[in-house]
């Protein structure tokens, strides 16, 4: 019983509980008096650091407009009477120095120059701004005049109410010539907005203790002159207020609500004691649910894997309630019996089919045409008295039958083949004198290279057999160079005749690769060399037929490199069949 699933994992998820109950207690406690000086303490701190964010977002406006002021300064100063054409190239350098600052994201919400013979000021607008505003901000710069105040420091922003919309300003003016940016209230904002206040409220207010802008529109409802003492009257039994100073309009103020400070507490307290008591109660319905859901199906899986290490073939998926995992793993294990089967039955007829290839083979080596053609060129030339041709004819069949009775289906260098091929053509060479042209092309690299015994025959058999026209030279080129073919080293084998090239059906049955060659009476030698280089090499591209220019038959054939380990398993059982 120790060694069941079932108990291992009762002990470790009882020992587990009684941990993580413990550790939640303690934590609890401790998180009581914890909670109440750390809920304080990170809002000082949050608060804190939008201050800081909204000082640096206000020195980055006055950096950009201190910049603008000092580049464009001069160019504001000059004389402006010099025609409409010069104001207006003039006034295209100055909005474009003031669009260069407003396009970034962390620009201003908009940059003006005042100049005090213009009827209006040069305003660029930064993205936030709607079109509504625009307007609205554009005849309040025109009718405010924008003169330096002599009690201000030079850090501080000034606020206007625009129509019920606070926006802070800040301007320099030179020879009552005026460059200012501006930013809206709500934008400084932003940032609380963006990350989340959760329950707290957050005010911007200026030194008089006006309200700027709010995360909460509800403090505007009720109220005319919103300041922030107002708001203490009415929250003061609700909410804690934390401000925190900002140098250049005013404060910054958090408004924490007492409620969401303190309260989690008794609720985790609760929840404790909630989940020790319906842990009692569900322990041990999860310990008979995992043994029914658990333990049932993985002795279904043991019966099943034995039965198929029997020998059974088949495994019926179970029925009954199980999980999804379990389901899943039923149909995986049914498919991988299935694949195995068919995996087995693949191999049985793959070797069959290769046995079968074998006997053709070994029942076309011995081709009784071609024996009596030699024959009958034999007796031929002893009635003319060609002694010399007799012998060498003689010469080149025994070499061509012993390369014929070589041994079993082998794989051969190229060179070899080559050397065969070159042999049969001189014996067709004796029959046809001065009609034979022929020049073969091997890279040296690829002399050693092995490819499948009969492979290069084949073709030139069939080129003596449809091109050959007696009185007309025939030409036959062959070239062997190594090559790539989908980013795999193969030799590529290019073989031409001078011949009428291949017929429109021959080259439209060539796409496809036929069960059984015999389907394809006429064209046996090429769809056995098809279907030999799909068995030997898995691949159905290694072989193309097309017509030269101006004329006769190409073929193209790419043979893959293998290592000595990849061919080693397949010496003895190589299948080529020839025409």
């Amino acid at each position: 019983m120790k060694n069941s699933i079932v108990y291992k994992f009762s002990a470790a998820l009882t020992i587990i509980l009684a941990i993580l109950f413990t550790v939640l207690l303690l934590s609890n406690l401790y998180s009581l008096e914890v909670i109440r000086n750390q809920s304080l303490s990170n809002s000082r701190n949050t608060l804190a650091i939008y201050a800081e964010n909204i000082h640096n977002m206000l020195n980055i406006y006055s950096k950009d407009l201190i910049e603008v002021f000092e580049n464009n300064i001069d160019t504001a100063l000059d004389d402006w009477s010099a025609g409409e054409s010069g104001r207006y190239f003039k006034s295209v350098q100055l909005m474009n120095a003031l669009k260069t600052k407003t396009s970034n994201n962390f620009s201003s919400d908009g940059m003006f120059i005042k100049l005090p013979d213009a009827k209006e000021p040069l305003v660029q607008f930064g993205s936030r701004i709607p079109s509504n505003e625009k307007l609205m901000l554009s005849d309040f710069m025109i009718k405010h005049d924008f003169k330096p105040n002599p009690h201000g420091k030079m850090d501080e922003w000034t606020d206007f109410d625009i129509q019920g919309a606070h926006y802070l300003f800040k301007y320099l003016t030179y020879s009552n010539i005026s460059f200012g940016t501006f930013v809206k209230a709500d934008t400084l904002l932003s940032i609380v907005n963006r990350e989340g206040a959760g329950h707290d409220h957050y005010v911007i207010s200026d030194r008089s203790g006006s309200v700027l802008a709010s995360t909460n529109d509800e403090f505007n409802k009720g109220f005319s002159d919103l300041t922030l003492d107002r708001l203490k009257n009415r929250y003061e039994k609700t909410d804690l207020f934390i401000s925190q100073p900002i140098a250049e309009f005013g404060q910054m103020t958090n408004m924490v609500v007492k409620q969401s400070v303190f309260s989690g507490l008794k609720l985790i307290q609760w929840l404790i004691i909630s989940l020790g008591i319906v842990s009692v109660v569900v322990v041990p319905l999860v310990l008979r649910s995992l043994a029914r859901s658990i333990l049932r199906p993985v002795l279904e899986l043991v019966r099943a894997a034995k039965e198929v290490e029997n020998g059974q073939r088949q495994f019926p998926i179970p029925k009954g309630h199980y999980s999804m995992e379990f389901v899943k793993l039923f149909h995986s294990f049914h498919s991988m019996v299935r694949e195995i089967t068919d995996l087995k039955i693949h191999t049985y007829e793959e070797k069959i089919e290769r046995s079968r290839a074998e006997l053709k083979y070994l029942q076309m080596q011995i081709r009784p045409h071609f024996f009596l053609n030699a024959i009958s060129t034999i007796s031929s030339l002893t009635y003319q008295n060609k002694n010399e041709e007799i012998r060498k004819l003689i010469v080149h069949l025994s070499k061509h039958l012993r390369y014929m009775f070589k041994g079993g289906l082998i794989l051969v260098p190229i060179h070899e083949e080559i050397k065969h091929v070159e042999n049969y053509i001189r014996m067709q060479d004796i029959r046809y004198p001065d009609q034979i042209f022929y020049m073969t092309d091997i890279d040296s690299d690829a002399e050693q290279i092995p490819v499948p015994q009969f492979l290069l025959q084949t073709f030139v058999e069939n080129i003596f057999k449809h091109a050959m026209i007696y009185g007309k030279m025939l030409s036959i080129f062959i070239r062997a160079s190594k090559d790539m073919l989908k980013d795999k080293p193969c030799i590529k084998i290019v073989i031409e005749d001078n011949g009428e090239g291949f017929p429109p059906h021959v080259l439209q049955n060539a796409e496809v690769t036929p069960i059984d060659p015999v389907e394809l009476s006429d064209q046996v030698g090429i769809a056995n060399i098809r279907r030999t280089l799909q068995l030997l090499y898995k691949r159905d591209d290694l072989l193309t037929l097309s017509n030269a220019e101006p004329s006769g038959a190409k073929i193209e054939l790419w043979v893959p490199i293998q290592s000595t380990r990849e061919l080693a398993p397949k010496e003895g059982h190589h299948a080529l069949l020839v025409d």
